[in-house]
C-alpha cells in the first residue's frame, strides 16, 4: 500500500509536467500519451487509499462515537497534513517575493487572483474547496487535501456504519454504487469527471467512502480469498493500464484501482512484490511531499524556459524534465525527514493512547 501512494505521485506529476510543460511547448509525442493524460487518476487513487488506510488505522475506534477518540483521530489528522502544508506554502512564498515577474506570468497566464493574500490564507488552512467563495490557493494539489479535511470530518461515522455491514455482497454493491454514481452525478451536473472545484467533493466522497467499504470487504474475507489475491491485482493493474491507454476510459478505472487495492491488501502475487521494491517503497514514504512540492517547480520551469529567448530542442526540454523531477525528489525526501516524520512523532504523543472499543 505504501508502494501504491508513490506510483500515484509519480503519476499526477507526469499528467502537469505534460499539461503545463509539453503541451504548451508543442511536444507531441508526450502529449498524446493518454496514459499520461490520465494521469489526474491518481488522485482518486489517493482519495481511495486514504479511506482504506484511515479504517485499517482507526476503525475500531469508532464502534461507538466517543468523545476522546474523535479528539484523538483530529489531533493525528492535523498533524499528518497541517505542518507539512504549511512549510510548503511558505517555500512558495519566499519564491513569491524573489521572483515577481513568475508571479506577473502565472497571473496573466492562470489567474488573476494567483498568489494573493487572499488565497495565501486559504492555502494555509487549507480551505480552498470548503464552498467559500473566492479565489482557489497558492499550490494546486492543495484542492484535494482540502476536501481531504471533509473526509477526515465524514470519517468516524463513516467508519461507524460500515463496521455494522457484515455482508459481502452489500460491501462490494456499494462500493460498485459510490464509484458509478459519482460518475452520474457529474455528468448530470455537465462536469468532467476531473473537476477539481468544489464540485470535486463528489469524487472524493465516492473515492474515500469506497476505501471504507473496502476495508470492511476485506477484513471479512476469508483464507479462500487470498489464494485469487495474485489475480485479481494482476487483473486490475493490466486493466488499468489498457483503460488509461484509450481516449474511453470512464468510470470503470475507478472500479479497477478498487479490486486492485483489494488483492493489494492480500500482499500476494507479482504486483504486490513490484510495489513492495525498495525504490518504489521509497517513492510511496515521500508521496505526501512529492504531491504537494511538486506543482509550483514546474509552473517555474515553464516560466522560465518561456522568459528566455533561446529555441529548446524536444530533447533539451527532457533534460530540463528531468532535472526538476531530481529536484523535486529531493526536496520531498528533506521535507520527510525535516518536516514530515518529526511531526509524526510529536503528533502521536499529542493524540495520546488509542482507544479501542
Amino acid at each position: 500500500m505504501t508502494g501504491i501512494r508513490g506510483i500515484a505521485a509519480v503519476w499526477v506529476m507526469m499528467f502537469h509536467a505534460q499539461q503545463y510543460v509539453c503541451k504548451p511547448l508543442g511536444m507531441s509525442h508526450l502529449v498524446n500519451v493518454r496514459l499520461i493524460t490520465n494521469g489526474w487518476r491518481g488522485v482518486d487513487l489517493f482519495f481511495m487509499l486514504s479511506g482504506f488506510v484511515l479504517m485499517y488505522a482507526h476503525g475500531n475506534e469508532f464502534r461507538e462515537i466517543r468523545k476522546q477518540p474523535l479528539i484523538r483521530f483530529a489531533r493525528l489528522r492535523f498533524t499528518r497534513v497541517y505542518p507539512l502544508n504549511s512549510v510548503v506554502t511558505l517555500l512558495i512564498a519566499i519564491l513569491v517575493v524573489l521572483e515577481p515577474g513568475f508571479v506577473a506570468w502565472t497571473r496573466s497566464r492562470l489567474s488573476p487572483t494567483s498568489f494573493s493574500l487572499e488565497s495565501f490564507v486559504r492555502t494555509m488552512f487549507l480551505a480552498t474547496r470548503w464552498f467559500i467563495p473566492g479565489s482557489s490557493g497558492w499550490n494546486g494539489p492543495t484542492w484535494s487535501l482540502s476536501l481531504e479535511i471533509l473526509g477526515y470530518l465524514m470519517f468516524p461515522w463513516l467508519a461507524f456504519c460500515a463496521i455494522r455491514i457484515a455482508n459481502k455482497w452489500l460491501l462490494a454493491g456499494l462500493s460498485t454504487l459510490f464509484l458509478l454514481g459519482a460518475a452520474v452525478i457529474l455528468k448530470l451536473a455537465h462536469h468532467e469527471p476531473a473537476a477539481i472545484d468544489q464540485f470535486a467533493f463528489v469524487r472524493m466522497a465516492s473515492c474515500f467512502a469506497t476505501g471504507i467499504a473496502l476495508f470492511r470487504l476485506w477484513a471479512l474475507a476469508g483464507e479462500s480469498a487470498k489464494k485469487w489475491a495474485r489475480w485479481i491485482t494482476a487483473g486490475s493493474a493490466v486493466a488499468i493500464l489498457i483503460l488509461c491507454s484509450v481516449s474511453l476510459a470512464g468510470p470503470m478505472v475507478n472500479i479497477c484501482f478498487a479490486s486492485l487495492l483489494y488483492g493489494l491488501a492480500f500482499q500476494q502475487g507479482i504486483v504486490n512484490s513490484l510495489l513492495a521494491s525498495r525504490v518504489v517503497v521509497f517513492l510511496g514514504e515521500i508521496s505526501f511531499p512529492l504531491y504537494l512540492a511538486h506543482f509550483v517547480p514546474v509552473l517555474w520551469l515553464r516560466y522560465y524556459l518561456h522568459s528566455q529567448s533561446a529555441t529548446y530542442s524536444n530533447i533539451d526540454i527532457v533534460l530540463w524534465l528531468f532535472g526538476w523531477a531530481a529536484g523535486c525528489i529531493a526536496i520531498a525526501t528533506i521535507l520527510h525527514y525535516a518536516v514530515e516524520v518529526p511531526f509524526h512523532r510529536w503528533g502521536r504523543r499529542w493524540a495520546g493512547e488509542r482507544v479501542v472499543q
